[in-house]
């Protein structure tokens, strides 16, 4: 009988046993729970316009700084070196229509206007109220800048300009970029019309005169 319930106390005691009760786990949102994402991954259908950041590199400097009608020299100071025009892959992982150049301008006015102004000068309000004055992209060296340069900028930071990674998807940097370009170009276009292109506009101008006058000889036809 003894034997009985010693054999049955330690049939008993090694089924209580909390091994699997007690098994080491992480708590939810614990340093390591989280299964980190491997490193290069690319939501599905977005590797086109998510390539990885292009190479950048830094030419030698100018020894004196180039013209720029954002910057002006002033008068009697001494030139100083500037920074040296950035070197690197230009173009975009996309072809640029309207609907890009959209998206880019509804961005830029969101995460670059307050710094860097509407027209892209440097001039927007955070600047205009003490803070330092980013560089007009209408300076010789932005101008020139390829868009890799942008887009390590805007991924990565600048001197006081923090990175705008978790702001911007790279896909909308892309945009922004675009968008900046357009900028450049509007500052700078030369205004001039060709003879084809006056003698286009100047129809287009009498044929939207006649179908007004129409509009309105109808409109009081009816009165």
């Amino acid at each position: 009988m003894l034997t009985l319930l010693v054999v049955g106390g330690a049939l008993t005691g090694a089924g209580c046993r909390q091994d699997m009760h007690d098994n080491p786990r992480y708590e939810p949102y614990e340093v390591g729970s989280h299964r980190e994402i491997p490193e290069g991954t690319v939501a599905r259908g977005a590797l086109d316009t998510n390539p990885a950041a292009p190479k950048v590199a830094q030419a030698a400097a100018a020894p004196t700084p180039m013209a720029s009608p954002a910057t002006p020299a002033l008068p009697g100071a001494t030139p100083a070196p500037v920074a040296a025009i950035p070197v690197g892959e230009d173009g975009f992982p996309f072809k640029v229509t309207k609907e890009i150049l959209d998206r880019g301008q509804n961005r830029f006015n969101i995460s670059c206007l307050p710094c860097h102004g509407a027209l892209g000068d440097g001039n927007g309000m955070i600047a205009l109220r003490g803070i330092r004055r980013p560089p007009s992209y209408h300076d010789e060296r932005l101008r020139k800048a390829p868009t890799s340069y942008y887009y390590d900028v805007i991924t990565n930071g600048f001197g006081a300009m923090s990175n705008y990674a978790d702001q911007l998807t790279p896909e909308d940097r892309w945009k922004v970029i675009a968008y900046i370009r357009v900028l450049q170009l509007s500052q700078r276009a030369d205004g001039s019309l060709s003879e084809s292109d006056r003698r286009k506009l100047e129809e287009a101008e009498h044929a939207s005169k006649t179908t007004e006058g129409h509009q309105t000889a109808g409109g009081h036809s009816n009165q």
